[in-house]
């Protein structure tokens, strides 16, 4: 059975795994590990890169609600003329 979430379930998803990368990329015990020479990813990704990924697709859905709602006011109006 596939669970249906709510844009705002997915957007507390996303902000909710960000902080938690956040607080993980602050530890001592991180920052250790990514400061090594031995750390590499296939592409040089960092934690940074991660978080900054999850920051634009929680702006992108907001962006979407956003216009959406405009669009949605502006064709009320536009069907509406006594509005």
């Amino acid at each position: 059975m596939q669970q249906i979430l709510t844009v705002e379930q997915i957007l507390a998803m996303i902000k909710g795994k960000e902080e938690s990368l956040r607080m993980l990329r602050a530890t001592p015990e991180y920052m250790r590990l990514e400061a090594s020479e031995r750390f590499t990813t296939s592409n040089d990704l960092r934690l940074g890169d991660a978080i900054q990924a999850l920051f634009e697709i929680h702006e992108a859905i907001l962006n979407i609600e956003f216009y959406s709602q405009v669009e949605g006011q502006t064709n009320a109006f536009k069907n509406n003329p006594t509005a």
